[in-house]
């Protein structure tokens, strides 16, 4: 159960209908013609025949066509859930119809609901099911954790009907990966008062006790041995000391590691740069790339997924007091690179820069860092799709392939030798922000500058889709767990 979905898989026959109070169709207009097959009830399928004959603008993805029909059960809802038409007709549309419709059962307060879809009656497409799957449960998330008085939807059994022969794994996968998709939206909506580096370090042992990871954390203590003094100046500011830590699961013996590195700046004030007020608190969401890892290390170890991952969280609180870090401050990083301060805002490069030494020193032989690291990628590719700089094509297909399966949109934008240039600095390696020329570039390859030589690396920057300002489809307003799936989908694929 998850949402308040409580969602089995079941075969397509009259008999999956008995005792429902409602049934959600899921339709593209070429698949329309089936709606016959589906074995729906009589009444139900005269309604659905005499609507779909008069009208043809039903098929927009995410739209929502409500009917109330009395039957001899008693009151029956009915929805049409559109998920487009010719290409329209992918996964990630009926994912989104899927969300819709399960805001709409709750809204309903419905408890028995039946979701059909005729492209279900082939086999071969048990895909759609999973997808429809997580978009029921992602489409349900609620964060209501501060209301006094919250209230929430009646417990609501669904069965998907579906013809595959593996919906019912698909489904229970479908609830694993929403799950940790959720795990990582609560954390990221979560304010800065509650989630602190030493909460992160808490969620993340709690599941080494309860999964098969082994977890590892390393104090201020610590980070000063290892020479991580790059995360050290970010969290120098703040009354809550910074911590790294990696948690590294084993699903594939001897094979190589691959390392998902993530930027957890639990609040991101800017330091004595220091941010306007205006939607300052929105900075909560500083850590969402670390989220965004531990969510997706959860359900990797817990689908048992035959692959090496090492997840790393680059955890810090950037503040302004006395000892914080200046502008103009000279610090080197763990891999002996030193780095002028040119922006104390300019935080998230600088955890991450000892986060992927790190993952190296842990014996990863790819590594990929997420980080809602710049404004600059909201400019370039607005709030839908993330930017990604890496030094390794195949790894960025692999990205973008994972993606598509998830329903996340990626784009590589070019490593070109002037933005490298444009980071050097004239009194130390590197410069910790090269201005807003080419922003999410430099920032990308400045992080690039601690991965070890040689090894494939690409760098994400979620900073325009870490936060959705309104719900639609799958995203409910607040954090998305943008990038989890995806981590999730590409460790399925290694």
């Amino acid at each position: 159960m998850l949402n308040q979905f409580e969602l089995c898989s079941a075969p397509i026959t009259a008999a999956a209908y008995e005792k429902c109070d409602s049934i959600v169709l899921f339709l593209c207009k070429e698949c329309a013609p089936a709606v016959p097959q589906l074995e729906l009830p009589v009444e139900v399928a005269k309604a659905v025949e005499a609507y779909l004959a008069a009208h043809d603008d039903i098929y927009d993805v995410g739209a929502l066509t409500s009917f109330v029909l009395l039957t001899e059960g008693g009151l029956l809802q009915l929805l049409i859930a559109g998920c487009g038409e010719g290409s329209d007709c992918k996964p990630n549309n009926f994912r989104k119809a899927a969300g819709e419709a399960a805001r709409a059962l709750h809204k309903a307060k419905a408890r028995q609901a039946v979701c059909a879809a005729p492209i279900l009656l082939n086999p071969q497409r048990g895909f759609y099911a999973q997808a429809l799957a997580e978009g029921l449960f992602l489409g349900g998330y609620t964060f209501n954790k501060f209301k006094s008085e919250a209230k929430e939807a009646p417990l609501c059994a669904v069965k998907l009907l579906s013809s595959a022969e593996d919906s019912a794994k698909l489904v229970e996968v479908a609830e694993i990966e929403a799950e940790a998709v959720c795990f990582t939206r609560d954390l990221v909506n979560n304010p800065g008062n509650v989630v602190t580096p030493q909460v992160m370090v808490e969620a993340a042992l709690a599941m080494g006790k309860e999964l098969p990871l082994e977890v590892t954390v390393l104090d201020e203590v610590l980070l000063k041995d290892r020479g991580m003094e790059a995360i050290l100046a970010v969290g120098r500011g703040s009354e809550n000391p910074p911590r790294m830590i990696a948690l590294q699961y084993n699903g594939a013996g001897d094979a190589p590691y691959i390392a998902f590195v993530g930027k957890g700046v639990t609040f991101d004030s800017g330091g004595i740069s220091i941010k306007p007020d205006d939607n300052m608190g929105e900075m909560k969401d500083d850590m969402t790339g670390a989220a965004d890892v531990l969510g997706a290390m959860r359900a990797i170890a817990r689908l048992g997924l035959p692959c090496n991952v090492i997840g790393v969280l680059a955890c810090a609180e950037n503040m302004p007091d006395g000892r914080a870090q200046r502008p103009g401050d000279i610090v080197r990083a763990a891999n002996g690179k030193t780095i002028e301060v040119v922006s104390t805002d300019a935080e998230g490069r600088m955890v991450l820069a000892d986060g992927v030494w790190y993952a190296c020193r842990l014996g990863a032989k790819k590594v990929i860092d997420i980080a809602t690291l710049t404004g600059a990628v909201i400019i370039a590719l607005g709030n839908e799709t993330s930017g990604i700089v890496a030094n390794n094509d195949e790894l960025v297909e692999q990205l973008k392939l994972a993606g598509k399966y998830a329903g996340e949109n990626y784009w590589q934008l070019p490593a070109l030798p002037e933005c490298k240039e444009a980071i050097k600095s004239d009194v130390a390696d590197l410069l910790n922000s090269a201005g807003r020329a080419g922003g999410v570039i430099t920032g990308g390859l400045f992080i690039g500058e601690f991965v070890d030589k040689g090894l494939p690396w690409a760098h994400i920057d979620i900073g325009g889709t870490s936060t959705a300002t309104k719900t639609e489809g799958v995203k409910v307003k607040g954090g998305t767990g943008f990038g989890t799936l995806t981590l999730i989908k590409l460790a399925g694929m290694l």
